[in-house]
């Protein structure tokens, strides 16, 4: 299957254009952890317990943009959105990576299939 194209060294929150068959998706990743978490530092693990990953999925139309989903994303759990099925491997983000890039070790894998 191929990957999402996350490029987690651009931080979080990201989103970016995806075309896959006919259709383009928008995809959209944001990091949610408390200050208590954030302030400890070091590197989140966003798919186990704890902060977590939430996945935006909105698909464009000629007519407009259509949301296909708004979920918190859980490891190795098929997150459908439309004809999207969206399956996340590994989330690992450094706090320094929120919210600002840099390369700090960050790492998101997720694989797309229709």
């Amino acid at each position: 299957m191929p990957l999402l194209p996350v490029d987690a060294d651009e931080g979080f929150p990201q989103s970016f254009r995806l075309r896959f068959g006919p259709h383009v998706y928008r995809v959209g990743l944001y990091a949610n952890a408390d200050e208590r978490t954030v302030a400890r530092g070091g590197m989140l693990d966003l798919l186990g317990t704890g902060p977590f990953l939430v996945v935006v999925v909105d698909r464009e139309d000629p007519d407009g943009i259509v949301p296909l989903v708004r979920r918190k994303a859980v490891r190795d759990l098929p997150c459908p959105a439309g004809r999207l099925r969206l399956v996340f491997r590994e989330a690992r983000v450094h706090v320094q990576n929120l919210n600002a890039a840099g390369s700090h070790g960050s790492r998101v894998v997720a694989e797309v299939s229709a």
